[in-house]
């Protein structure tokens, strides 16, 4: 293997010079796989067997994820080897784009408990994960990947006639949520847990939970986007906050894609805000959740956004990124500095290739291991004019 790819594969060379991608393949082995798929420029194939391995290796400790698992795709690999190859990635993604940093840092996680969202399969009643590249579906006995109130539900939980359920607890105030496609009088968990479905939400019923993060409390609904685990929303607010105190100047903050108002509430303390989301159960919470804030609330795509003038632009939008439209509307805003935060590598470094061609500069890039035990890439871009 000479390098990795930007979803943790090891990259080989075929004997015809083909690119092959190697899933569980480390830098520097030597592996036998097996074949997955085969393009014209490209293959896919997977670890078979080990024959030279990297020092960063390590055993896999969940048997689940030997059986085919596809939810911890990296627990191969040493976890301080994890984040050194996340940042590869991102350097060598930024490359490609022309984007020229420094270094990417990396910052951990303190007081992790595992993710507490996921999104599972049903298979007989019971929840699970999908296999890697595969429909079928593997039911756990045991998950450490998740927190403790959430791997009850997994485990033991039973959802009827169900075919995916989606599992949100407060890690930090107990309080627990499931979100079901089929019948909820099917479903069996324990009594303190919110059971709904989507049929009732579509109906107009409304159901959260609430989750403490960055020193106060705040109401994440069924639908709303919340990132995977309060440690990680921890992480982010204290790598944003540096950014901005170190990089950002007084005046107006807009937090675009704002979700349930996490940087508007916290970064934007004492600041003037503008808020911009366009899902309707991220909005209902976010006018709760700042509701004794100063913050401006706009229920719209960022992109229809008519700018006002701004000295801080944040901007966490989904893994597909902000795209050519998004980087207009927020550059609009003429800001000192923008912040963008990413859970895609390849988007992050196209975004910060229009950022840089509208008259900004990368200063500085963190990944934030949201994800260990993944190759799932969180990163946060610092960028200041020329």
């Amino acid at each position: 293997m000479t390098a990795t790819s930007r979803d943790g594969a090891g990259v080989a060379r075929s004997a015809d010079g083909r690119v092959v991608f190697v899933e569980g393949a480390l830098p520097g082995e030597t592996v036998e796989a097996v074949l997955l798929r085969e393009e014209k420029r490209w293959s896919r194939a997977r670890v078979l067997k080990v024959l030279a391995a990297s020092p960063d290796r390590v055993p896999v400790s969940c048997n689940h994820q030997l059986a085919g698992c596809g939810g911890c795709d990296l627990l191969h690999l040493d976890p301080d080897g994890q984040a050194d190859m996340k940042a590869t990635i991102v350097a060598e993604q930024l490359s490609r784009a022309g984007v020229d940093v420094s270094t990417i840092q990396t910052r951990g996680l303190d007081n992790d408990t595992g993710r507490t969202t996921v999104r599972v399969a049903v298979l007989d009643d019971r929840a699970g994960y999908r296999e890697a590249g595969s429909h079928d579906v593997v039911i756990p006995s045991v998950c450490l990947a998740v927190d403790p109130t959430l791997e009850e539900l997994l485990v033991d939980g039973r959802y009827g006639g169900s075919e995916e359920v989606a599992i949100r607890v407060g890690a930090r105030t107990n309080e627990r949520l499931v979100l079901v496609d089929g019948d909820p009088f099917e479903v069996e968990v324990p009594d303190d847990v919110i059971v709904v479905s989507r049929a009732e939400l579509l109906e107009g019923r409304r159901a959260w939970i609430h989750e403490e993060v960055a020193g106060r409390t705040w109401r994440v609904s069924a639908r709303s986007f919340f990132q995977n685990r309060p440690s990680g929303v921890d992480a982010l607010v204290k790598e944003v906050a540096g950014i901005v105190e170190a990089l950002g100047t007084d005046g107006p903050l807009v937090d675009a894609y704002s979700g349930i108002g996490i940087f508007a509430g916290t970064i934007g303390v004492n600041r003037r805000v503008t808020a911009i989301e366009r899902g309707a159960d991220s909005v209902a919470d976010a006018r709760v959740n700042l509701a004794e804030s100063e913050v401006k609330i706009i229920k719209a795509p960022v992109e229809t956004w008519k700018a006002t003038r701004a000295a801080v632009v944040i901007a966490d939008p989904a893994r597909e990124g902000l795209g050519k439209p998004g980087v207009a509307a927020l550059t609009a805003a003429q800001p000192e500095l923008f912040v963008l935060v990413s859970c895609d590598p390849a988007s992050f470094a196209r975004d910060a290739g229009l950022l840089e061609s509208a008259g900004l500069r990368l200063q500085r890039a963190t990944v934030v291991d949201m994800f260990p035990g993944t190759s799932h890439i969180e990163t946060v871009g610092a960028f200041t004019g020329a």
